[in-house]
């Protein structure tokens, strides 16, 4: 897990180490605030999240997520599906031509890694 001292600015300092923290994604792309939130959408494609759920699987604060969000939207990455208790929840676009090119990356990223063709070593 990151400390305090070597974390991101983006990263929400009460979280543990948050899934998109070490994914094939980030790995291969960095860990950018769009690609932790894409990464932590697509582990979540079946369901719509809250900003909430988005910032404790992304590890990425609210504030940071709010300034990339309606970036991710506007490109059709991510959807905003509906209001619940006054809270908009999201959910990545798995029609969108590049999601569907990003997940097919990530599977062919974590077949690689899992068959030790990559060597992934954490900073």
């Amino acid at each position: 897990m990151k400390t305090e001292a070597n974390q991101s600015p983006n990263q929400d300092p009460d979280s543990e180490e948050a899934y998109a923290e070490d994914t094939p994604l980030t790995w291969a792309f960095g860990d950018t605030p769009k690609v932790k939130i894409i990464a932590a959408l697509l582990s979540e494609a079946e369901r719509d999240i809250n900003i909430s759920d988005i910032s404790r699987l992304s590890g990425v604060s609210r504030s940071a997520i709010y300034e990339h969000l309606d970036d991710l939207v506007e490109l059709g990455v991510v959807t905003q599906t509906r209001e619940m208790g006054g809270s908009t929840l999201y959910q990545i676009n798995t029609e969108n031509e590049a999601v569907e090119k990003i997940a097919e990356l990530e599977s062919i990223f974590l077949n690689q890694w899992c068959n030790d063709e990559v060597k992934i070593t954490p900073e």
